[in-house]
């Protein structure tokens, strides 16, 4: 007899707690955001098509300088660098002078393997800088460079700033 009463109350509480589940409620709310996640882009306006063309130069001759505009057409800010690359033949280019800014930069020649300026040189997304830029042959270059040339290119380089920085404010890296 024990035991069917223990059996019966059993019976009961399950039941009242199934009755009480069914009949209880719970609020509940959920909200959400929508997420879009963009690459920042890194690119340069394309420099002037010729900087500069110049024949019948004398020692002593200085070019009139040349504007150029480094216009950083990306959203994300960016290290720039530029050099002079050497693409034809000629010796003149060992006497040959760059200028920029007022500055000058060296033999034409001696710049091809390095860069002009230093690599901490900043551009934010959208924003430009103008450079000048001339050339000159010294008024020491001799009777060797008579009827040479030199022919080349400035070349302007630049990576991300932003996670590419060290702790001296210089790219970690130019790939």
């Amino acid at each position: 007899m024990r035991k069917k009463i223990v059996v019966s109350m059993l019976v009961i509480a399950l039941a009242a707690a199934l009755l009480g589940g069914a009949i209880s409620a719970w609020f509940s709310a959920e909200a959400s955001t929508n997420a879009t996640f963009t690459a920042g882009t890194l690119d340069l306006a394309d420099l002037q098509p010729s900087l500069v063309t110049i024949s019948d130069m004398a020692p002593g001759d200085k070019t009139v300088a040349e504007n150029i505009t480094i216009r950083n057409t990306g959203s994300l800010e960016l290290f720039y660098r530029i050099s002079f690359v050497n693409s034809g033949s000629g010796t003149l280019g060992q006497v040959l002078h760059l200028w920029i800014d007022g500055v000058d930069k060296g033999a034409l020649e001696d710049l091809g393997t390095g860069y002009i300026f230093d690599s901490t040189m900043k551009l934010s997304g959208g924003a430009s800088e103008v450079i000048s830029v001339s050339f000159e042959l010294p008024g020491t270059a001799g009777n060797e460079y008579k009827g040479e040339s030199f022919s080349g290119s400035l070349v302007v380089q630049a990576v991300q700033v932003k996670n590419n920085i060290d702790v001296d404010g210089n790219p970690i890296n130019w790939n």
